[in-house]
Protein backbone atom coordinates (compact mmCIF):
# COMPACT_ATOMS: atom_id res chain seq x y z
CA UNK A 1 0.00 0.00 0.00
CA UNK A 2 1.09 3.49 -1.54
CA UNK A 3 1.97 5.84 2.20
CA UNK A 4 0.47 9.12 2.20
CA UNK A 5 3.63 11.14 1.21
CA UNK A 6 3.57 9.18 -1.89
CA UNK A 7 -0.13 9.85 -2.42
CA UNK A 8 0.50 13.35 -2.45
CA UNK A 9 3.62 13.10 -5.03
CA UNK A 10 1.17 11.26 -7.36
CA UNK A 11 -1.49 13.41 -6.95
CA UNK A 12 0.57 16.72 -7.52
CA UNK A 13 2.37 15.18 -10.22
CA UNK A 14 -1.17 13.84 -12.13
CA UNK A 15 -2.45 17.62 -11.46
CA UNK A 16 0.43 18.71 -13.24
CA UNK A 17 0.40 16.69 -16.29
CA UNK A 18 -3.68 17.63 -16.55
CA UNK A 19 -2.30 21.39 -16.61
CA UNK A 20 0.11 20.78 -18.94
CA UNK A 21 -2.16 18.80 -21.05
CA UNK A 22 -5.04 21.88 -20.97
CA UNK A 23 -1.98 24.33 -21.66
CA UNK A 24 -1.43 22.58 -25.07
CA UNK A 25 -5.03 22.92 -26.17
CA UNK A 26 -4.73 26.95 -25.39
CA UNK A 27 -1.71 26.79 -27.35
CA UNK A 28 -3.53 25.07 -30.18
CA UNK A 29 -6.45 28.11 -29.93
CA UNK A 30 -3.62 30.92 -29.84
CA UNK A 31 -2.60 30.09 -33.52
CA UNK A 32 -4.55 32.78 -35.03
CA UNK A 33 -3.63 32.55 -38.83
CA UNK A 34 -7.13 31.39 -40.09
CA UNK A 35 -8.62 34.30 -38.12
CA UNK A 36 -6.46 36.81 -40.23
CA UNK A 37 -8.26 39.20 -42.91
CA UNK A 38 -6.13 39.55 -46.23
CA UNK A 39 -3.87 42.28 -46.19
CA UNK A 40 -5.25 45.15 -48.35
CA UNK A 41 -3.13 45.96 -51.28
CA UNK A 42 -1.00 49.02 -50.84
CA UNK A 43 -0.31 52.00 -52.42
CA UNK A 44 3.06 52.05 -55.49
CA UNK A 45 4.44 53.81 -58.09
CA UNK A 46 3.06 51.48 -61.05
CA UNK A 47 -0.76 51.94 -59.37
CA UNK A 48 -0.20 55.52 -58.95
CA UNK A 49 0.39 55.64 -62.80
CA UNK A 50 -2.39 54.01 -63.90
CA UNK A 51 -4.40 55.80 -61.94
CA UNK A 52 -3.35 58.77 -63.76
CA UNK A 53 -3.47 57.39 -67.17
CA UNK A 54 -6.70 56.30 -66.74
CA UNK A 55 -8.50 58.62 -64.80
CA UNK A 56 -12.12 58.41 -66.18
CA UNK A 57 -15.17 58.86 -64.22
CA UNK A 58 -15.71 55.69 -63.77
CA UNK A 59 -12.60 55.84 -62.30
CA UNK A 60 -13.03 58.64 -60.32
CA UNK A 61 -16.01 57.57 -58.72
CA UNK A 62 -14.49 54.27 -57.46
CA UNK A 63 -11.63 56.36 -55.98
CA UNK A 64 -14.12 58.70 -54.20
CA UNK A 65 -16.47 55.44 -52.69
CA UNK A 66 -12.92 54.73 -50.91
CA UNK A 67 -11.64 51.98 -54.25
CA UNK A 68 -14.98 49.74 -53.14
CA UNK A 69 -18.24 48.67 -54.56
CA UNK A 70 -21.51 47.79 -53.19
CA UNK A 71 -21.18 44.30 -54.09
CA UNK A 72 -17.99 44.25 -52.39
CA UNK A 73 -18.46 46.26 -49.13
CA UNK A 74 -21.23 43.20 -48.01
CA UNK A 75 -19.20 40.56 -48.67
CA UNK A 76 -16.31 42.57 -46.34
CA UNK A 77 -19.02 42.87 -43.88
CA UNK A 78 -20.09 39.09 -44.23
CA UNK A 79 -16.16 38.19 -43.91
CA UNK A 80 -15.92 40.34 -40.86
CA UNK A 81 -18.81 39.19 -39.30
CA UNK A 82 -17.75 34.96 -39.78
CA UNK A 83 -14.12 36.58 -38.80
CA UNK A 84 -15.85 38.22 -35.43
CA UNK A 85 -17.38 35.06 -34.80
CA UNK A 86 -14.59 32.87 -34.83
CA UNK A 87 -12.62 35.25 -32.50
CA UNK A 88 -15.10 35.26 -30.26
CA UNK A 89 -15.12 31.69 -30.26
CA UNK A 90 -12.16 31.53 -29.28
CA UNK A 91 -11.91 33.81 -26.94
CA UNK A 92 -14.78 31.88 -24.84
CA UNK A 93 -13.40 28.56 -25.25
CA UNK A 94 -10.37 30.06 -24.17
CA UNK A 95 -11.53 31.64 -20.85
CA UNK A 96 -13.17 28.24 -20.35
CA UNK A 97 -9.35 26.41 -20.58
CA UNK A 98 -8.38 29.43 -18.21
CA UNK A 99 -10.92 28.60 -15.55
CA UNK A 100 -10.04 24.59 -15.68
CA UNK A 101 -6.51 25.44 -15.31
CA UNK A 102 -7.38 27.97 -12.02
CA UNK A 103 -8.91 25.08 -10.65
CA UNK A 104 -6.15 22.72 -11.24
CA UNK A 105 -4.04 25.40 -9.93
CA UNK A 106 -5.98 25.33 -6.36
CA UNK A 107 -5.86 21.95 -6.16
CA UNK A 108 -1.93 21.87 -6.72
CA UNK A 109 -1.48 24.57 -4.33
CA UNK A 110 -3.78 22.10 -1.72
CA UNK A 111 -1.25 19.62 -2.66
CA UNK A 112 1.61 21.12 -1.91
CA UNK A 113 0.19 22.19 1.23
CA UNK A 114 -0.26 18.90 2.43
CA UNK A 115 2.82 17.94 1.60
CA UNK A 116 4.40 20.83 3.47
CA UNK A 117 2.16 20.10 6.27
CA UNK A 118 3.83 16.08 6.28
CA UNK A 119 6.92 16.75 6.04
CA UNK A 120 6.47 19.32 9.04
CA UNK A 121 5.07 16.80 11.44
CA UNK A 122 8.15 13.95 9.89
CA UNK A 123 10.13 16.43 11.44
CA UNK A 124 8.73 16.98 14.33
CA UNK A 125 8.22 13.49 14.98
CA UNK A 126 12.31 13.16 14.93
CA UNK A 127 13.75 12.54 18.75
CA UNK A 128 16.34 15.16 19.36
CA UNK A 129 18.96 12.39 20.20
CA UNK A 130 22.64 12.24 18.86
CA UNK A 131 22.59 8.50 18.49
CA UNK A 132 19.78 9.06 16.26
CA UNK A 133 20.55 11.46 14.56
CA UNK A 134 21.71 9.01 11.06
CA UNK A 135 18.50 7.41 11.14
CA UNK A 136 15.94 10.75 11.18
CA UNK A 137 18.57 12.02 8.49
CA UNK A 138 18.17 9.05 6.50
CA UNK A 139 14.48 9.13 6.68
CA UNK A 140 13.34 12.62 6.65
CA UNK A 141 15.85 13.20 3.26
CA UNK A 142 12.52 11.03 1.33
CA UNK A 143 9.51 13.73 2.47
CA UNK A 144 11.96 16.48 1.47
CA UNK A 145 12.66 15.77 -1.66
CA UNK A 146 9.14 14.92 -2.97
CA UNK A 147 8.11 18.20 -1.34
CA UNK A 148 10.44 19.79 -2.84
CA UNK A 149 8.89 18.34 -6.15
CA UNK A 150 5.31 19.14 -5.17
CA UNK A 151 6.47 23.02 -4.25
CA UNK A 152 8.45 23.11 -8.00
CA UNK A 153 5.26 21.95 -10.20
CA UNK A 154 2.81 24.10 -8.20
CA UNK A 155 5.94 26.89 -8.50
CA UNK A 156 5.26 26.25 -12.46
CA UNK A 157 1.90 26.04 -12.25
CA UNK A 158 1.62 29.02 -10.75
CA UNK A 159 3.94 30.99 -13.00
CA UNK A 160 2.25 29.31 -16.57
CA UNK A 161 -1.29 30.19 -15.56
CA UNK A 162 -0.85 33.99 -14.66
CA UNK A 163 1.27 34.42 -18.10
CA UNK A 164 -1.57 32.54 -19.72
CA UNK A 165 -4.19 35.00 -17.87
CA UNK A 166 -1.86 38.12 -19.36
CA UNK A 167 -1.92 36.58 -22.56
CA UNK A 168 -5.46 35.86 -22.53
CA UNK A 169 -6.69 39.46 -21.94
CA UNK A 170 -4.71 40.81 -24.03
CA UNK A 171 -6.51 38.34 -26.89
CA UNK A 172 -9.73 39.69 -25.80
CA UNK A 173 -8.56 43.40 -26.25
CA UNK A 174 -7.74 42.87 -29.94
CA UNK A 175 -11.21 41.43 -30.51
CA UNK A 176 -13.06 44.39 -28.80
CA UNK A 177 -10.99 46.41 -30.90
CA UNK A 178 -11.34 44.85 -34.31
CA UNK A 179 -14.35 45.96 -36.12
CA UNK A 180 -15.46 47.42 -39.59
CA UNK A 181 -13.56 50.64 -39.71
CA UNK A 182 -9.61 49.04 -38.41
CA UNK A 183 -7.61 50.03 -40.21
CA UNK A 184 -5.06 47.34 -42.60
CA UNK A 185 -2.32 48.89 -40.16
CA UNK A 186 -4.41 48.25 -36.83
CA UNK A 187 -4.83 44.83 -38.08
CA UNK A 188 -1.11 43.89 -38.83
CA UNK A 189 -0.42 45.38 -35.60
CA UNK A 190 -2.78 43.53 -33.93
CA UNK A 191 -1.81 40.34 -35.67
CA UNK A 192 2.04 40.89 -34.35
CA UNK A 193 1.08 41.27 -31.40
CA UNK A 194 -1.29 37.72 -31.09
CA UNK A 195 1.93 36.02 -32.40
CA UNK A 196 4.68 37.61 -30.70
CA UNK A 197 2.74 36.34 -27.06
CA UNK A 198 4.58 39.05 -25.46
CA UNK A 199 3.40 37.99 -21.87
CA UNK A 200 4.40 34.63 -22.29
CA UNK A 201 8.46 33.54 -21.09
CA UNK A 202 9.89 31.08 -23.35
CA UNK A 203 12.22 29.85 -20.66
CA UNK A 204 9.53 29.19 -18.26
CA UNK A 205 7.39 26.85 -20.90
CA UNK A 206 10.49 25.33 -21.80
CA UNK A 207 11.13 24.12 -18.26
CA UNK A 208 7.53 23.05 -18.11
CA UNK A 209 7.72 21.08 -20.49
CA UNK A 210 10.96 19.54 -19.83
CA UNK A 211 8.63 18.54 -16.75
CA UNK A 212 6.45 16.41 -18.00
CA UNK A 213 7.90 12.87 -19.23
Amino acid sequence: MASPDACVEDKVHRIFLDFMTKVARYDELVDAEHFRRPKLLTESSAIIEIVKSNYSDRMRSYLEAGCTHHDEIIQNMNRLHAYQEKLNDHINKAKLLLEELQFLEEDVYSAALTASLSSSRNTDDCPDHDNLTNVCSEDEQQPEDWLDGAVSFASVIVLVHNMLKMDYMMQEKIVKAFWVKTSSSEIEGYCQMWDLRPYIDDNVMQLAWQLVP
